[in-house]
């Protein structure tokens, strides 16, 4: 496969719609192309950035007015479209059978919903075998305060969250190390922790199928299915997952998960909110939110 394969697949590849097969190989590609691996990150990047601003821009929303004179207009074309003929036996068997396709297509998305968390437990446990096990990384790690200028300013957080030692009911959670890598094509704030004599991986990374509403409870979850005797949890926070990967049991792992990344979870939520609502009310510039992502 080579980069113009990659390039024209790229959408695709983000929205994990691809086989297997296929993302195999653009993976290889891209572990061994760092061009190809800055386009992807770029348009990631670029991706998440126009959906937050946009999500955070009041003046891009349509308002109440203008909802309930749309849903108005549709229900009144709606139903004199079924009053303008008698309904046929055969327009009730097309109808019935779009309900039946809409039921399975709903099914199917139930059921792709899954696919983006277990890849992101995939990347997870990849990055903390790579970079916290064996060193073995395609990109040198960055510096957290230069990733946080470069790629997210979310990981500024991870500069002093957690603390160097976090006090839990069984035992003491040391932070030996803190910087930014990456795994195929995400890119993670990393910190690496010493605890009951396993590493543990606190991994904090953009993640565009959380809503960021900032209301969800901080409840640690194991997800993905172990891998290589790794396991997973995720809290969310608003735009972003923070997970941990570690060997130790399940229960233990969200135990840990709950002291140290919940925490994170509602500093960023705070951080959030603080964006959303600085001082003084103004609405920060649709610009002005591009230009402090990048």
């Amino acid at each position: 496969m080579n980069c113009r394969d990659v390039r024209e697949m790229a959408a695709s590849f983000r929205s994990e719609e691809l086989m297997t097969e296929t993302n195999r190989e653009i993976l290889r590609h891209l572990d061994a192309c760092p061009a190809c691996r800055t386009e992807i990150d770029g348009r990631r990047r670029l991706r998440g950035a126009l959906r937050g601003a946009f999500n955070r821009a009041p003046e891009l929303q349509p308002d109440a007015e203008f909802q309930r004179r749309l849903r108005g207009r549709l229900r009144h074309v709606s139903i004199g479209a079924v009053r303008s003929r008698p309904v046929s036996p055969r327009w009730l068997a097309l109808a019935a059978s779009v309900l039946l396709a809409i039921g399975v297509a709903v099914v199917f998305l139930k059921s792709r919903a899954v696919v983006p968390e277990d890849a992101l437990a995939r990347d997870a446990a990849g990055d903390h075998r790579n970079c916290a096990l064996k060193y073995r990384l395609v990109r040198m790690p960055v510096p957290l305060q230069e990733a946080a200028e470069r790629f997210d300013r979310s990981y500024r957080l991870l500069l002093n969250a957690p603390p160097d030692e976090i006090s839990t009911p069984h035992g003491v959670a040391r932070v030996v190390e803190r910087h930014s890598c990456a795994f195929g094509p995400r890119r993670f704030g990393h910190v690496i922790i010493h605890y009951q004599g396993r590493v543990v991986s606190l991994l904090m990374t953009a993640h565009e199928g959380k809503a960021g509403d900032g209301e969800r409870d901080a409840s640690p979850r194991v997800i993905g299915r172990p891998t290589d005797g790794l396991s997973v949890t995720s809290v969310d926070g608003p735009r972003h997952a923070i997970l941990l990967v570690s060997d130790l049991e399940d229960d233990e792992l969200a135990r840990l998960s709950a002291a140290v990344s919940a925490p994170l979870a509602r500093q960023l939520r705070a951080q959030g909110a603080a964006e959303r609502h600085p001082p003084g009310g103004a609405s920060p510039d649709l610009m002005a939110l591009l230009s402090g992502i990048r």
